[in-house]
């Protein structure tokens, strides 16, 4: 049993109260251009590109024929390249994927993960701290976008919505970044581990790679469906996706679990409804608002909120996501 420690309940409450900072660096950052890479996207992943207009972002699920999850990756359009976030562990593998299927489009990728750095901002203040220290005002822009296109190649900047609030994702240069974030901590943000960004995560039900996003899953179990465009013709996977869809054939969805006991479980332990097994858990962490809580794949005939199962024993109550906070 690994209870928070005192920096990570600082951290928690700054993220959750004030201001907080997360390094994201280790995520990979790929700038795709070319005449054609934007429909090269349309047919490689579940959403629309094709209307993706400059300034403009969105979520898209890497899948592979029978719809199972490859990765999930946050695409931004600038004026002369689309940038693809990744996460650490596909940042290699994604686009050597991707290559496979280049025959003689235009398309170029350029891997500037190393020579560029990544800062993800929240918390209810954070918005006010912006405009603050470098006058960006986020009330003048949209969720999931950039605040302005003219500056990508160089410096990306786009607005993220978390936990209700307005924050901010930055990717550029090394030292742009890093003189950003001591700004911010000069005026009075706290920057958190990922200790204490993995409670964050989970308590906002967001599914990471390797634990709810595995080839295991297809999009829609995963509560991915925002990242899905219904109509927008053929794509790698796409008949089974469509398919799932239209004769109801989901069979289990992702949702959180409070714990009864402080003890955590392991991931891939079996939940059960009486002596059918039903499910199983993927992350798990002790929230310092939440107590013991988990995410968790379960058929769908027993994922109802309020539904109570046991995993090993030991009582574990179905919750929708995001988690609600403790008052």
């Amino acid at each position: 049993m690994t209870l928070p420690t005192d920096s990570i309940n600082d951290e928690y409450r700054a993220a959750r109260t004030e201001a907080a900072l997360r390094d994201a660096s280790h995520w990979g950052r790929l700038c795709i251009r070319g005449a054609d890479h934007l429909d090269f996207l349309h047919r490689m992943t579940t959403n629309n590109f094709n209307g993706l207009e400059t300034g403009q972002g969105c979520e898209a699920v890497f899948i592979e024929q029978r719809a199972r999850i490859i990765d999930l990756g946050v695409f931004y359009r600038g004026t002369e390249s689309t940038l693809l976030l990744l996460n650490p562990q596909s940042k290699e593998e994604i686009p050597t994927w991707l290559d496979r299927f280049i025959f003689a489009e235009a398309i170029e990728f350029e891997d500037v993960t190393d020579k560029t750095a990544m800062l993800e901002c929240c918390g209810p203040h954070m918005a006010k701290l912006l405009q603050q220290t470098l006058s960006l005002d986020l009330d003048q822009h949209q969720d999931g976008h950039l605040i302005d296109p003219s500056t990508n190649d160089t410096l990306w900047l786009a607005r993220t919505a978390w936990d209700g609030h307005p924050g901010l994702r930055a990717i550029g240069p090394r030292e742009a970044i890093a003189d950003m974030r001591e700004k911010l901590i000069a005026a009075g943000a706290l920057q958190m581990t990922e200790a204490t960004w993995e409670i964050l995560r989970i308590e906002q039900g967001m599914p990471a790679l390797g634990r709810e996003l595995t080839d295991a899953y297809n999009p829609w179990e995963a509560g991915l469906g925002h990242a899905i465009h219904m109509d927008k013709g053929c794509y790698i996977g796409q008949e089974v996706i469509a398919r799932l869809d239209t004769y109801d054939k989901i069979k289990q969805h992702l949702v959180g679990l409070l714990l009864q006991e402080n003890d955590l479980p392991t991931s891939g332990q079996a939940l059960n409804d009486g002596q059918r097994e039903v499910g199983h858990i993927t992350s798990t962490v002790h929230s310092p608002a939440l107590g013991p809580i988990a995410l968790a794949y379960v058929r769908r005939n027993a994922c109802a909120p309020g539904t109570v199962l046991t995993s090993n024993g030991a009582q574990a109550t179905v919750v929708s996501l995001p988690f609600a906070r403790a008052s």
